[in-house]
């Protein structure tokens, strides 16, 4: 079993109201040797004001932000969950996962 590091980018610190911008991830073997990486963005939701510091952050542009080009968020939360579906079993790891990365990921999955 190996190792799966991730972290996602969002609109803000808010868990109840912003959304996930970007999500990345490695895989690696027992070892820490990389076996594979993903990385996906979406378009920013109808709903969803982002906060400019976390845009300052991301370094995400507005008309990034709806970009047609981007996967929809209901895109992007698809290929995540076939992506983390594909890499089980594994041990999951984030920095701020459990109070953050998980809550947003566990929303956008319902």
């Amino acid at each position: 079993m190996g190792f799966v590091f991730y972290d996602t980018e969002t609109t803000g610190i808010d868990t109840s109201f912003d959304q996930i911008l970007q999500f990345a991830a490695i895989r690696t073997d027992e070892d820490l040797n990389i076996l594979e990486r993903f990385e996906i963005r979406s378009r920013l939701l109808p709903f969803i004001v982002p906060a400019p510091g976390a845009l300052r952050v991301t370094k995400m542009t507005i008309d990034r932000l709806h970009d047609p080009a981007t996967p929809s968020h209901y895109e992007m939360v698809r290929a995540i969950r076939s992506k983390l579906a594909e890499w089980s079993p594994a041990i999951f790891l984030g920095y701020n996962s459990l109070r953050f990365d998980e809550e947003l990921i566990r929303q956008a999955f319902y």
